[in-house]
């Protein structure tokens, strides 16, 4: 009978272990982005299957912004190890510390955001009730930075330490599910897929992606082209600025070349005839 308790016990805790690890396969997030001066987008990230990167075994984080969920691309190599996240980004010869969930109170956790140094402290840790009862660490930190063991940072997986480095541009953790369950859902949104522009839902938006991104010389925007139909593009700057456009297009592919552009962040407007119908964000190193 003591045996089959301990059995019993020990199979409980390997189970809600597994539960508390960040990177495993059949794991999604949904993330908000919006622009400061207008527009909201969701992106989502999921882990599916290995890779090999300089000799060391990674899984394969891929991501959209299609909410029907089945154009991914791959966004990079993640791995985890003994509580710590690493991050390979597909256009880095850099891997970067993403998480490190060893860390006590009082401690500094310091890494990058790209190329961009980011440093808080952990000032608290908490427990908090996901949705599926499960109870899990909540590690709150300066500078509007907060981790949940299992599920990352609320700003976004891909997002630690964001506003360290960028202005005018917020990011939240909407949901996140494992196994098809969902287990988180944030306070600020009622469902997983937020499209807005400015503050009307734009109807029109269209599957689209971009990349490589973040990118040196040149990158592509493919998107959902309809026949007989112009567009047109405008980048614009953390400012709101615009600063380069590009008309009459009649394609879905747009080739952006950094030109008289500086390394940083920047944000694209699609259009058609007669509103906005895409969005996003793109980096340039």
């Amino acid at each position: 009978m003591k045996t089959t308790f301990l059995t019993i016990l020990l199979l409980v805790i390997s189970i809600n272990l597994s539960s508390q690890t960040l990177i495993v396969e059949n794991k999604t997030w949904n993330i908000v982005n919006c622009i400061g001066w207008g527009g909201c987008w969701t992106e989502s990230y999921k882990i599916n299957g290995d890779t090999i990167i300089d000799q060391i075994e990674y899984k394969k984080l891929l991501r959209t912004n299609d909410t029907t969920l089945t154009n991914w691309g791959f966004f990079g190599g993640i791995r985890e190890i003994e509580n710590k996240v690493y991050l390979l980004h597909s256009n880095s010869e850099n891997e970067i510390l993403l998480y490190d969930f060893n860390i006590t109170i009082g401690e500094t956790f310091s890494s990058f955001y790209y190329d961009c140094p980011i440093e808080f402290e952990l000032q608290s840790i908490d427990t908090i009730t996901v949705l599926n009862g499960e109870q899990r660490e909540k590690y709150n930190f300066s500078n509007n930075e907060s981790w949940i063991k299992g599920i990352g940072s609320l700003n976004g997986l891909v997002y630690v330490g964001v506003y360290w480095c960028e202005a005018d541009m917020y990011y939240d953790l909407s949901c996140c599910f494992e196994n098809d369950e969902q287990i988180f859902q944030s306070d600020n949104y009622e469902n997983c897929f937020i499209y807005t522009v400015g503050v009307e839902e734009n109807k029109n938006l269209v599957n689209h992606k971009i990349f490589p991104n973040p990118f040196t010389y040149s990158t592509v925007i493919k998107f959902d082209c309809q026949k007989n139909q112009n567009y047109s593009l405008e980048i614009v700057d953390q400012t709101g600025q615009i600063i380069n456009s590009i008309d009459e297009i009649t394609t879905g592919e747009i080739e952006i070349r950094k030109e008289n552009m500086s390394s940083g962040i920047y944000f694209y407007r699609l259009y058609d005839d007669s509103d906005i119908i895409a969005t996003g964000k793109m980096i340039i190193k």
